[in-house]
């Protein structure tokens, strides 16, 4: 389990990696380790010290109560995938019979941006022209579905996508692997355009619905989700 507490402050829920990923499920876990955290913040404001020496009773109160079994159990359940379809089923099958345990426990992959394969391209932008753009009654195209979000962000506020070297994004990445983040972002925030014959990176900060892909899915790991101002994101008001 990650180190999940710090000097005066505890982390908890997913972003704690405190999701039963077979169940695609994460409410009740992440209440829980709330109620858990709240518990040891007690503690610590009773006995006047909030250090990280003091705060490490909260994983120890994790594994003692119903999180650490859930968990445990799927503990490799993605790792099970990582070969495909069919060899996935099986050593899921194989994990419900061992309580998690897979033919190697624990199972090692490799992050997907390190599986990418490379294209070796000649650098000429792809045409996006013909892009899915939905029958507008029960499909519908990217942007749309934006607006169906209802994300929100101030528009002169910093960029809370920052690409550490956006060189990369109109040189090799254009050659290597056709720029995926125009693909993968499932809300067109990354655009590729052509700026006086040379590729350029356009980002579309507003249609951000914070889903973090981009973060973890860029192949060069250069791009870097930040929270933005003002609490802005996705508001979701019709669901």
């Amino acid at each position: 389990m990650p180190r999940n507490y710090v000097d005066g402050g505890l982390i908890v829920g997913d972003s704690a990696s405190l999701l039963n990923s077979q169940r695609l499920k994460g409410i009740h876990t992440a209440i829980k380790s709330g109620m858990l955290a709240a518990e040891t913040i007690y503690e610590a404001l009773c006995a006047d010290d909030t250090s990280a020496n003091a705060l490490k009773k909260y994983p120890e109160k994790i594994k003692r109560s119903w999180l650490k079994e859930e968990l445990w159990a799927v503990r490799n359940f993605h790792q099970a995938f990582h070969g495909g379809l069919w060899k996935g089923l099986f050593h899921a099958g194989f994990q419900f019979v061992t309580g998690g345990r897979g033919l190697i426990d624990p199972m090692r992959t490799k992050a997907g941006y390190q599986e990418y394969a490379k294209l070796n391209r000649d650098g000429t932008l792809v045409d996006q022209s013909s892009r899915f753009k939905g029958d507008g009654s029960l499909t519908f195209d990217r942007l749309t579905d934006v607006y169906h979000s209802g994300t929100r962000h101030e528009e002169d506020q910093p960029c809370h996508l920052v690409v550490l070297e956006p060189d990369i994004c109109g040189s090799r990445c254009v050659r290597e692997f056709g720029n995926p983040c125009q693909y993968f972002c499932p809300a067109a925030v990354y655009e590729m355009v052509n700026d006086k014959g040379a590729a350029k990176l356009k980002i579309n900060a507003a249609n951000c619905v914070h889903c973090k892909t981009c973060d973890i899915a860029d192949p060069y790991q250069i791009i870097n989700w930040v929270p933005p101002e003002g609490g802005g994101g996705p508001n979701y008001e019709g669901m």
